[in-house]
């Protein structure tokens, strides 16, 4: 691993960051995850002007994650989050989570795109000044998997609107493991809290468009999946398990 510095930052387990049980839910850990990634971008100066002045972003492709101990409310996480140079397309990032012991407690897996805001084409290789700032390699703690149900039952839909859509007038990244969180059926989450989520995010929600959802059982978690109502073409899958 080169020896540039990684970037640390804590956050605090409020109760809108926790599930009906007092424990930190999957989507606020991503949300976190994705914060922290933000927050170094900005910190050595990849900012939101930089991105929009050299027409590019950072879309998300997959994630995973893992509870080792699920934290509760009001915790404070200590996340280090450690970037990856772009291969094969894909920049991937491993944030790992502590609790006030120092005892790591999560860790997210995520790979990003960077794509043209122009084309909306997948640029293979990254920019030069973003990749001498990232880690040559990282080492993988854990594999991403998602297994899917063979079979699947129709449930509620959801709304792209003003409560699921983020700046960027899409559904936000963070509902879709709300989504899949919900599909869990509630005596099993009573029990134990989810531990470990994977997603793929296929194509964006629009605002002012509906995700059609699916749901069912795979192996010993749940799988969830998700198609936009305006041309029936896959959004998101994902899977959870407790």
């Amino acid at each position: 691993m080169s020896c540039f510095p990684n970037y640390t930052e804590s956050f605090f387990v409020n109760r809108h960051d926790a599930d009906f049980m007092g424990y930190l839910k999957p989507a606020s850990l991503l949300r976190f995850a994705q914060q922290i990634a933000t927050d170094q971008c900005t910190a050595l100066g990849f900012t939101p002007e930089y991105f929009k002045t050299n027409r590019c972003a950072y879309l998300l492709a997959k994630q995973s994650l893992i509870f080792h101990r699920v934290p509760r409310i009001d915790e404070t996480l200590t996340l280090t989050t450690i970037p990856e140079k772009t291969k094969h397309a894909c920049c991937r990032r491993i944030t790992a989570a502590k609790d006030e012991s120092g005892t790591t407690v999560a860790e997210v897996h995520s790979w990003w795109v960077l794509v043209d805001l122009d084309t909306h084409h997948i640029l293979r290789r990254g920019k030069q000044e973003l990749d001498e700032r990232w880690n040559d390699t990282i080492e993988a703690s854990m594999e991403f998997v998602l297994p899917k149900a063979e079979a699947v039952q129709q449930i509620p839909s959801c709304a792209a609107d003003y409560r699921s859509c983020d700046m960027n007038q899409h559904m936000n990244n963070c509902v879709y493991a709300d989504l899949a969180c919900a599909s869990v059926p509630l005596e099993q989450v009573r029990n134990a809290p989810i531990r470990m989520m994977s997603v793929i995010y296929h194509r964006e929600v629009v605002m002012g468009d509906t995700l059609l959802l699916q749901t069912g059982q795979a192996g010993e978690g749940w799988y969830t999946c998700g198609a936009r109502q305006s041309d029936g073409l896959p959004a998101f899958e994902a899977y959870c398990q407790i």
